[in-house]
């Protein structure tokens, strides 16, 4: 089991607080049904509602789990409201598959959480792979009608450096491309000599004509394929691979 959460990756990012608070777990696709028991197990109930907002594709700035757990009764004094599993393939794809058991000392992608003591242990994104998923995530979005690089852009920006408030600086190490990218943003925001975005934009085409992306998550904000291209919010790449993503 991994752990890897959108709603919380600024926390980590940026070192900030906020008031309210999701858990995601990222596991392996063919043992969602496995880690859901294990929770229902455990004490909590899953979430049958057909009308809840988080089973909704239209208007909802969270990705669809396949399962999820309502749990802000049970930790009322975190403003934790929803616990959910997501398969691996929908936000991890370019990390390679993990087992149980700890990661190597020297994994790259992989460390522990800080308590290691009551098992099973659970697997934390590392600073720098944490950055790059959030950076994959908004690269395979981008201008999508699913309308999720908002969300992985305002993600994104807690990783930019800043010399107002040294907080929002977490120094970290990012794979070549994307730390030569981040570098020319902060470079970028400092001359405003035109929009951060390019740069954004220009890996985005380049590792979609490459074949480096998965497709963006087939939800539509807009409701109507029409209404998408109208609002200038449907792009359909031609990737279908996610071959030499990382290196």
């Amino acid at each position: 089991m991994s752990y890897f959460s959108p709603d919380t990756l600024a926390i980590f990012a940026s070192e900030e607080e906020r008031l309210e608070k999701n858990v995601e777990f990222v596991i392996p696709d063919h043992l969602i049904t496995v880690g859901s028991n294990a929770l229902i197990a455990a004490g909590f109930t899953s979430c049958t509602d057909h009308d809840c907002p988080n089973v909704q594709n239209k208007k909802n700035i969270h990705p669809v789990a396949p399962v999820h757990f309502h749990i802000e009764s049970q930790y009322p004094q975190y403003y934790v409201l929803v616990l959910r599993l997501y398969p691996k393939p929908g936000h991890l794809w370019w990390l390679p598959d993990f087992g149980i058991g700890s990661p190597a000392t020297d994994d790259p992608d992989l460390m522990l959480s800080n308590d290691p003591r009551p098992p099973p242990y659970v697997k934390i994104l590392n600073q720098s792979s944490h950055a790059d998923a959030v950076l994959l995530l908004l690269l395979r979005d981008y201008d999508h009608a699913n309308l999720y690089d908002y969300t992985w852009r305002r993600l994104f920006y807690q990783l930019l450096e800043s010399e107002d408030d040294p907080r929002l600086t977490v120094k970290r190490t990012l794979r070549p491309r994307f730390q030569a990218m981040l570098e020319e943003i902060n470079f970028l925001t400092d001359q405003s000599t035109r929009s951060m975005l390019v740069p954004i934009v220009e890996l985005m085409k380049e590792m979609r004509d490459n074949n480096e992306l998965p497709p963006p998550l087939p939800v539509n904000w807009v409701e109507t394929v029409e209404a998408a291209k109208k609002a200038g919010r449907w792009t359909l790449p031609t990737c279908q691979g996610n071959r030499n993503i990382l290196h």
